[in-house]
């Protein structure tokens, strides 16, 4: 050990270059895995942060009593780890009147009651005054139904509390408008937690004290323990309830971490006040889906990113061969001299060790400075760096020691004789003799086959900790083929390649091309060695190119389908119809075509579903249909379809499985009527099945003709409009933005819709962990190459000192090196283009889910895959042009006295 370590270090010392070209190497690999890792855990910890701000309302907790809501929210409140806590109720009402002086009396139909207290939106988001605020005895309505009423802030009401009950008369002291009405009026049963349900239409909001004193008398209280009903616009007296809300500063970590935390705070919660409440978690269910979603990510990012990190590493190998033969006798050497086998991994450990905290602190510098520059590294901690450091460390100083040791593998177990000879006999590895590579590319066939017959891909099994099911399937294709692919390459030896050559040069070279040919064809084994290498770098950048270029072009296909179309207008019930919104947008500069879309709900048996009215003959003008989409017929024959029939309904596929339904089939839904604040059940009649449609869910919907929706529902009108843009949708979505401010719009365009159907469907965005990995990847294509020159270089010196020394120009000398690494280069790049597109044909084929609605074909990225090839090409003729000079400075003497 004390004779090792300054052995070690003198040998580092004594070629600078050597170690520094090792170090690089290795630095590379390793902080393409570093930069991967810094990336991902920011982007998970991001996640995780759009999670809690996604969801408006944390925790419902259901109580029996305004005093109990009351006591239990201050000592909620009071938790550690809880931001806010209060007391709210919700309540039905029968009607509104108001008399106006023009207009004459205006009477609403029945709605829902939101009782809070004040100061309730210092930490809730679940609404925002338009104009005026929430005072003691009076009353604030919401957009619609202040609409309905055509009241204003000083005006005075009469409320009806049910059936038959006296009037209360409140003065308006506001109009707000409720963003999350879904869950504020759910049906609150801890045992279910969060539930669909059908918001109501029309919505007032009191304070707290005022409803307790006022209102609550006057209906009867739902139990806490059997919450309100399962079914919406049911509920028949107040539910008293308290409301909290989650220190956002308690959650940290990727969503599966926040997730844990969020159950162990409602669990400590629920454990200190024992049997007195019991909430429905809204945050720890969005939770459960993202958490899901980061699963998928960090699959993606394994067989995106590992792979190329490996070959990287196999860079270190390529420049360990440059002096392996020198090695070789060196450690034949210190063998001869009395050094132990033992000895000589002790010098191999400690020289890799000191390589690797060189590389690894480098490694971990270019980590940081790749996430820095897309702009993922601001939440990157003290913390994270030094773990990536001691990662980098790590991976670095087991790459430098399996490339040393691989490179003098001969002088580690032979004998020192043996380790002395020059020409050495070789026996067949046991891999080659049992046929392993053509095994496993057989078998990574099979899987590929079996996967896109039988369409097995990854699933996340949706429970309170959300596990993703991969089954060993999933990873064979892939693995088994860069497996079985490197492993022939290894069988080959270059003998396809030297095989080429040799046959180009003919039986006899008798020309300069000829020689440099015949050349090539007796160092097939050195020619494998860069293909090897350069080959499966290149098949790497081409799989992560094509496959981030497929995601993308689905990302703004899934985008498109998600939100609906390039500019979508969501505004409150009959805002559309009374502000001629359609019209509004249709005369904005750069709009293409505009549709008008009612989004509404109905129940199938016990199942709500979206149901989304229509206008067969201008829906394409707004937003984009696929024959995809339907089955049974293309996107026009069903709209042809639904045209001629006017109660004609399309139904979800899995709605038609579900309940048993034909196409011709009456289906009677229950459907809320707005003119009484009831359900009432209208028959429909099934014209076709629809598997996606613009901003519909993923699993059960229905679309429908927008007359007869309004006809049987007397909703208002649209409150969705399709905007199809003729430029930048983004700018579009700013002027529509502006054209509807005071109307009480919400407006998002394609890009934003991208950004977060991306992060949605593998939590976060692949455009910043691709740019990095292709940095890296160009930066060691060109390297690569030049590796293999230099390695040529280091191996023919006294081949190439021997004919300048018999009078060969320097020029003539150098071509047999850039020959070769034309040759190589040619090979690497048809063996890429091939190995690369299979990869990623497999990369999609596993993860489908990932995909929705999936690739009609991969996306070719040109550009970079033109920019890759290229890098490589620079790469060759740089050090070509190198070691031509290192030839001409060749001490030839010194060279030629070499054993």
């Amino acid at each position: 050990m004390r004779i090792a370590a300054p052995l070690a270090l003198v040998e580092l010392l004594r070629a600078p270059g050597r170690t520094a070209l090792r170090v690089l190497t290795l630095a590379a690999a390793v902080g393409l895995l570093g930069a991967m890792v810094l990336f991902v855990g920011h982007s998970l910890g991001t996640m995780t942060d759009n999670a809690v701000r996604s969801v408006p309302l944390d925790w419902q907790g259901p109580v029996g009593s305004s005093r109990a809501a009351t006591s239990l929210a201050q000592r909620v409140a009071r938790q550690p780890g809880v931001a806010e806590a209060v007391p709210a109720a919700t309540a039905p009402f029968a009607g509104i009147e108001h008399v106006s002086p023009t207009v004459g009396t205006i009477r609403s139909g029945a709605g829902s009651i939101l009782a809070v207290p004040p100061g309730y939106l210092a930490h809730l988001d679940t609404f925002r005054f338009l104009r005026g605020a929430l005072r003691p005895g009076q009353i604030v309505f919401d957009q619609q139904l202040a609409a309905t009423l055509q009241v204003q802030p000083g005006d005075a009401v009469t409320l009806t509390a049910h059936p038959g009950a006296k009037p209360l008369r409140f003065r308006v002291s506001g109009v707000a408008l409720v963003t999350a009405p879904d869950v504020l009026f759910q049906p609150l049963n801890p045992l279910i937690g969060p539930a669909a349900a059908q918001p109501p239409a029309d919505i007032a909001i009191v304070p707290f004290a005022t409803f307790t004193a006022k209102l609550a008398p006057m209906l009867p209280s739902i139990s806490s323990a059997a919450g309100t009903s399962a079914v919406p616009g049911s509920q028949s007296g107040t539910q008293w309830q308290v409301q909290a809300q989650v220190d956002p500063a308690a959650l940290t970590g990727s969503p599966a971490h926040a997730l844990q935390q969020a159950t162990q705070l409602r669990n400590q919660v629920e454990r200190t006040l024992p049997g007195q409440i019991v909430f429905v978690d809204n945050l720890a269910d969005n939770f459960n889906t993202a958490a899901g979603d980061a699963l998928y990510a960090q699959t993606l990012y394994i067989m995106l990113a590992v792979p190329g990190a490996l070959v990287a590493l196999g860079l270190a190998y390529l420049a360990a061969l440059g002096t392996a033969e020198r090695d070789r006798r060196n450690l034949a050497l210190l063998r001869a001299r009395g050094a132990r086998r033992r000895d000589l991994v002790w010098l191999a450990g400690l020289e890799s060790l000191l390589l690797g905290v060189a590389a690894g602190a480098l490694g971990t510098a270019v980590a940081l400075g790749a996430v820095q520059l897309v702009g993922g590294g601001g939440g990157v901690g003290v913390g994270r760096v030094l773990a990536t450091f001691g990662l980098c460390v790590g991976l670095a100083a087991a790459g430098a020691a399996a490339a040393r040791i691989g490179a003098g593998l001969v002088a580690f177990r032979s004998t020192v004789a043996e380790s002395r000879r020059s020409v050495r006999r070789r026996s067949t590895p046991l891999w080659q003799r049992l046929y392993l590579d053509l095994v496993a590319l057989a078998v990574a066939g099979l899987v590929y086959w079996l996967t896109a017959r039988t369409g097995f891909s990854a699933v996340v099994n949706p429970d309170s900790n959300p596990t993703l099911s991969l089954s060993v399937y999933m990873f064979l294709a892939p693995a088994l083929l860069w497996l079985g692919a490197a492993l022939l390459l290894l069988r080959l030896r270059g003998r396809a390649v030297a095989w080429l050559a040799a046959r180009a040069a003919g039986g006899r070279a008798t020309t300069p091309l000829g020689f440099l040919l015949a050349s090539a064809g007796r160092r097939g084994a050195a020619l494998n060695r860069g293909l090897l290498v350069l080959g499966l770098l290149l098949a790497f950048g081409v799989n992560l190119g094509v496959f981030v270029a497929t995601y993308d072009q689905q990302a703004r296909v899934d985008a498109q389908l998600a939100l609906g179309a390039d500019v979508v207008a969501t505004a409150p019930p009959g805002a559309v119809a009374r502000h001629g919104l359609v019209r509004r947008v249709a005369a904005l500069p750069r709009v293409a075509g505009v549709s008008a879309v009612d989004h509404a709900y109905a129940y199938v048996g016990p199942d709500l579903q979206d149901t989304f009215g229509v206008d067969p003959a201008t829906l394409t003008r707004g937003t984009s249909l696929r024959d995809s989409y339907f089955l049974g017929g293309g996107a026009q024959q069903m709209l042809d379809r639904l045209r001629m029939t006017r109660d004609g309904i399309l139904v979800s596929k899995e709605t038609i499985t579900d309940y048993s339904l034909n196409v011709g089939d009456l289906l009677r839904l229950r459907v809320l009527d707005h003119r009484t604040g009831r359900f009432r059940v209208a028959p429909f009649h099934v014209v076709g099945i629809v598997q996606e449609f613009p901003s519909a869910p993923k699993d059960s919907f229905m679309v429908t003709n927008l007359a007869y929706l309004q006809h049987v529902t007397h909703d208002p009108g649209p409150n969705v409009v399709f905007v199809r843009a003729a430029g930048d949708a983004n700018a579009l979505g700013r002027r529509l933005a502006a054209a509807t401010a005071g109307f009480g719009v919400s407006v998002k365009d394609i890009r934003r819709q991208t950004a977060q159907t991306v992060s949605s469907i593998t939590t976060v965005d692949l455009r910043g962990i691709s740019r990095i990995e292709e940095a890296f990847v160009l930066v060691l294509a060109a390297a690569a190459t030049a590796l293999f020159v230099a390695v040529g270089l280091a191996e023919r010196r006294q081949e190439l000192a021997t004919m300048v020394a018999l009078g060969a120009s320097l020029r003539r000398a150098a071509a047999f090196l850039w020959s070769e690494a034309v040759l190589v280069l040619a090979a690497a790049l048809a063996l890429a283009a091939l190995l690369g597109w299979l990869l990623a044909e497999m990369l999609v084929a596993m993860l489908r889910h990932v995909f929705d609605p999936p690739p009609d074909r991969l996306a070719v990225p040109w550009t970079f895959l033109a920019g890759l090839g290229g890098a490589a090409v620079a790469g060759g003729l740089v050090a070509a042009a190198l070691a031509a000079l290192l030839i001409r400075r060749l001490p030839l003497g010194a060279i030629l006295r070499e054993e």
